[in-house]
């Protein structure tokens, strides 16, 4: 039964979870599944786009407004648990902050897999969602995040691992998000048609780095019921996302005509796929419990 079917979903910032799947959360919303967000970081190090919230006034206290704007996103998403690893942001690639020993970056990893593998166990997700193994855009945290969810997952099932972390739990799937190239060209073309600039300011899509080839998409979600709350929960991310991000610089009934889909890549499943797919439970009829 629905209600009986979780999703855990392991980011590195707030925000990356609306962003690369908001829509899927909202739809596991309505269809009664229950849902989990951990957050890996802390976030502290971001860039500040809100006009109305100062640099020297609001930097101090970052960590803490994010945490709240992710509870906030979280709740209109209608997500069921958040939790926080409780590491620390580790700023963009090449940064002397990547050496900050708080960082997840820096982060010890058996330390951080048994964080993560605890709340595997106690939440028992059918399916993960994270990223893929360059994080998506290359930024150390989400490929920290990625490293330490694979091998979380994997670990989870094992009993000679992680005992003090509670009883195994089997992943049945794994996913990474995904944002196709299809899906950027046609955002760009339509963007140049309207006088508007591209996506991300790049006229090629091509040359954005977290472009995912279309044959690598094995999922394809429709989320057009639930657009308006991921929208809702952009803004949400109020510290983080401008008004003219892209998802929010176009009217909503262009978005749920023309975007109204999330993509994801399937990278484990513990029973035969038949792709390509539309529900990242299709196959998963019940929990399954971990006889050993």
């Amino acid at each position: 039964m629905a209600e009986e079917l979780r999703l855990m979903s392991v980011h590195a910032h707030a925000d990356d979870e609306t962003i690369t799947m908001g829509g899927l959360l909202a739809s596991c919303a309505d269809r009664g599944i229950l849902t989990c967000n951990v957050c890996c970081t802390d976030g502290k190090l971001a860039t500040i786009v809100a006009a109305d919230m100062p640099e020297e006034t609001t930097r101090p206290h970052l960590a803490e407004i994010r945490q709240q704007e992710l509870r906030a996103a979280c709740e209109i998403l209608g997500v069921t648990e958040v939790h926080f690893l409780g590491y620390g942001d580790s700023g963009m690639w090449g940064e002397d902050t990547n050496q900050l020993p708080d960082g997840f970056w820096k982060a010890d990893i058996d330390e951080a897999v048994g964080r993560l593998v605890t709340h595997i166990r106690r939440f028992q997700p059918q399916v993960v969602v994270t990223y893929d193994g360059v994080g998506g855009y290359g930024h150390p945290d989400h490929i920290q995040t990625h490293r330490v969810t694979m091998l979380a997952v994997e670990a989870a099932h094992q009993k000679a691992l992680y005992p003090q972390a509670g009883e195994p739990w089997r992943v049945q799937k794994l996913y990474y998000t995904a944002l196709p190239l299809s899906f950027l060209k046609k955002a760009s073309e339509m963007a140049q048609a309207a006088g508007m600039d591209p996506p991300f300011g790049i006229e090629n899509p091509e040359d954005l780095p977290f472009v995912t080839p279309d044959a690598w998409v094995t999922t394809t979600v429709d989320i057009r019921a639930g657009v308006p709350r991921k929208r809702a929960a952009l803004v949400a991310h109020h510290s983080q996302i401008a008004p003219d991000w892209p998802m929010l610089a176009v009217p909503e009934e262009v978005t749920i005509e023309h975007f109204g889909t999330e993509a994801f890549q399937l990278v484990i499943s513990r029973t035969p796929p038949s792709l390509p797919e539309t529900d990242v439970f299709a196959g998963i009829e019940a929990p399954t419990a971990l006889t050993v």
